[in-house]
Parts: structure tokens; sequence; C-alpha cells
């Protein structure tokens, strides 16, 4: 699997990180649609106009701060990995930072706007949250992402593993080990007894 060039990346439309996170974004998007739905039903029926309002209005800053992400990992998704990985902290740190914010002020001047259930916002929120992320990874560990991008090149060309074993001493041939006498295929030698020297006779022995 190689890498596309920016040239046929250009004819051929998108490259393929930015399909896969624009289906993360699609994904998400569904899931926090869904949760949002039933939410809306559920604060609907349990507080009526009151509930409604509330449940909306935390689902609505979910839906607007995690698409806003997602659009922007899809306008680097082309990117670099180190840019890639700054981008995703600075996203995904914006949104719970500027959530918990909001929530806060809520939670601060609950006495004041009587219009809204500061529980139903934070309920609400805590749910969509959930649906975007859990359809997102369905959808992630469907995704098809090579482990390799590039071709194998073995440690040796051709060329210079012939010269490597050319240059090997293979040794002395059989041919040459017959004509000196060490020529032994069978191995006799080592299963043939020694033959006892016989003692010397010495000189002036009869």
């Amino acid at each position: 699997m190689t890498t596309d060039s920016p040239s046929s990346r250009s004819r051929t439309g998108p490259s393929i990180h930015v399909v896969r996170a624009r289906k993360l974004l699609f994904g998400g998007l569904a899931g926090g649609l869904g949760a949002a739905i039933i939410c809306l039903i559920i604060f609907t029926v349990i507080d009526g106009t009151r509930g409604l309002g509330s449940a909306a209005l935390g689902a609505g800053m979910v839906l607007f701060f995690y698409t806003v992400g997602q659009l922007v990992m899809v306008k680097f998704a082309d990117a670099g990995a180190r840019t890639l990985m700054a981008v995703s902290m600075a996203s995904y740190t914006g949104r719970v930072v500027v959530l918990g914010l909001i929530l806060m002020i809520f939670e601060k001047n609950r006495d004041a706007w009587n219009a809204i259930d500061a529980n139903t916002i934070f309920i609400s929120t805590i749910a969509v949250i959930v649906g975007w992320l859990v359809v997102e990874v369905m959808v992630f560990r469907k995704l098809r992402i090579g482990i390799y991008d590039t071709e194998y090149t073995g440690p040796a060309e051709e060329g210079n593993s012939d010269s490597d074993v050319s240059d090997v001493d293979p040794g002395p041939s059989a041919q040459e080990l017959s004509v000196s006498g060490d020529w032994d295929p069978d191995h006799k030698a080592a299963d043939r007894p020694q033959s006892k020297a016989s003692p010397r006779r010495e000189e002036g022995d009869g």
C-alpha cells in the first residue's frame, strides 16, 4: 500500500484521510443527534416546556462544539503526524473547557435563570457526548486502516548478495581430499582398531 501523491489526490478527489475524518464526523453527529432526540422526549415528558428548552440547550451546545471540532480535524486530516496530534489535543481540550465553563455559569446562576434547569442541561450534555463518542468509536473500528504505508525493501539487493556468496571459500573438494589421502567418506578410520606397535628389539638381543 503506497501513499498517493498530491496530484493524484486532486484528480481522484479527497484523500483517504479526509474520507475517514468525514466518516467519523457523520458517525458522531448521528450518535449525538440520536441521544439529543431521546433527551428531548424524556425531559419534555418530565418537565414540560422547561425541560424541553433545557435539554435542547444542552444538546445544542454539544452538537455545535463537537461538529466544529471534527470539522477542524477534517481540515487538517492530511497534515503531518505532529501537527495532527497538536490539533487533536487543542480541539478536544477546547471542547471540554468551553462546555465546562458554560455548565459552571448555569450552575452559579441557577436561581436567576428560572426558565432553564441546570440539572437537565448537565444530563443532556453528558448524554449527547456519550452518544457521539460511542458511535464515533464504532465507526472508527470499521475503518480500513493500512498498517504499512510503504513497500517493503529487503536488507540487501540481489547483486550484493551474489557477490557475497561468490566470495565465500568453498574449501577443498572431495577429489583433492581423495588424492591427499584425507578423504574418508565412510568414516572407517575412526572405527578401525589401531594396531599395537610391536616392541623394538634392541640391538644385541638374540
